[in-house]
């Protein structure tokens, strides 16, 4: 256990300086959780926005979406000029521009529903999403009026009764089985696997590398430990290191939130973030293979930290992501992650299910496997090339 001895004794002495690497990072994950948890909040929430609606169809159809939305959001009247529009949207006068297209209502008679409008919102409001859902609502009942036989007044008579019943509504619930349980307990699960890309990049890394040193690998090798032996101890110490981390993690949580910590929910999602842990654990013994100091494990982990996050959804929410990106993060481990924890805590629009979960968390499991597999090969490799 010579290796294993050592690797406490590094770390012991490395303990000051990672102290501050975790309080910083457990501050901003409480800190992004609660803000986060707020932001949540306000866009399920139905409210009033200062919106533009452009007619340029002047017909019966677009005349009653207009009063529709009228009824919901507060209608400022604007000149249909490109720029003076682009310029209340910047300072933040309106939230929403809808701009009617020519030849609406002769789409709606049709069938058509989809592309009968443009839109122009704030990049990345979720309120802008908002309102394209209750125009899509509208176009979609419409139109079901329409193809059962119905003239255009009579369908918009039938529509307005029906779609005004759906208006006054306070907030959605994907999942009602998280009611016990505060959103903010699956925040503080959501920043996890940026969290510990940082740490474990930052701090485990090179105390893995300090065992690949030429001097200190020399006086190992000629030792009568074998290098099986010596992998086996270094992978032993490493997922020790890991579970301390993880445990310290969960104690900060059952110490914000209590007992809401071990709802069922928030069981599943603590299991969720062993598997983000395993990963992290091992993408870092997998850099540890190779010769860095501790500013370019910073740097790497700067790098593959945020671009996962930002890739996968971790900053930004799943279902805000485009598809073409979507396409790329189901390669990456944090994907599913967020996908589970985000089932879990009703943060998205897919219902939690116990396959979909375990599909995730086994996933995961796997590129956990494949990591420690590839860091074992590579360091095998190098201490061959060292002899």
């Amino acid at each position: 256990m010579m290796l294993f001895n050592s690797f406490f004794k590094i770390a012991k002495k490395r303990l000051p300086s990672l102290s501050i690497y975790f309080f910083i990072y457990v501050f901003i994950s409480i800190l992004l959780g609660t803000s986060s948890q707020k932001n949540i909040e306000a866009n399920f929430q139905s409210k009033s926005l200062n919106i533009c609606v452009i007619d340029e169809d002047n017909s019966k159809a677009s005349a009653a979406l207009t009063r529709y939305l009228g009824s919901i959001h507060n209608l400022k009247p604007l000149e249909n000029n490109p720029d003076t529009l682009q310029d209340h949207l910047y300072y933040r006068d309106i939230s929403y521009i809808c701009t009617i297209t020519k030849g609406f209502e002769e789409k709606l008679l049709s069938g058509e529903s989809d592309e009968v409008y443009t839109c122009v919102k704030i990049p990345g409001s979720a309120t802008g999403y908002f309102v394209d859902l209750q125009i899509s609502q509208y176009t979609k009942l419409l139109t079901l009026f329409l193809s059962g036989g119905s003239s255009m007044p009579e369908a918009i008579e039938k529509t307005d009764p029906i779609i005004s019943n759906t208006a006054g509504t306070e907030s959605i619930v994907f999942q009602a089985d998280t009611d016990a349980v505060r959103k903010e307990v699956f925040f503080h699960y959501q920043y996890l696997p940026y969290i510990f890309i940082v740490i474990f990049i930052c701090g485990l890394a090179p105390l893995v590398i300090t065992f690949h040193e030429k001097n200190i690998a020399a006086r190992t090798n000629c030792s009568s430990t074998s290098l099986g032996s010596q992998n086996i101890q270094i992978v032993i110490c490493c997922i020790l290191y890991s579970l301390v981390v993880w445990l310290l993690f969960f104690l900060i949580g059952v110490f914000i939130y209590k007992t809401e910590m071990f709802h069922a929910n928030a069981l599943f999602a603590m299991l969720n973030s062993f598997a983000a842990l395993l990963i992290a654990a091992a993408l870092a013994f997998f850099i540890s293979n190779f010769s860095i100091n501790f500013n370019t494990a910073n740097m790497i982990s700067n790098i593959l930290g945020l671009g996962l996050a930002f890739l996968c959804g971790v900053f930004v929410p799943q279902d805000m992501l485009s598809e073409s990106v979507l396409k790329i993060a189901r390669f990456l481990p944090s994907y599913w992650y967020i996908k589970a924890n985000n089932m879990l805590g009703g943060l998205s629009s897919e219902a939690f299910s116990l396959s979909s979960f375990w599909k995730a968390f086994g996933i995961q499991l796997l590129f956990a496997a494949a990591l420690v597999s590839a860091a074992l090969a590579l360091s095998r490799l190098n201490r061959q090339r060292k002899q």
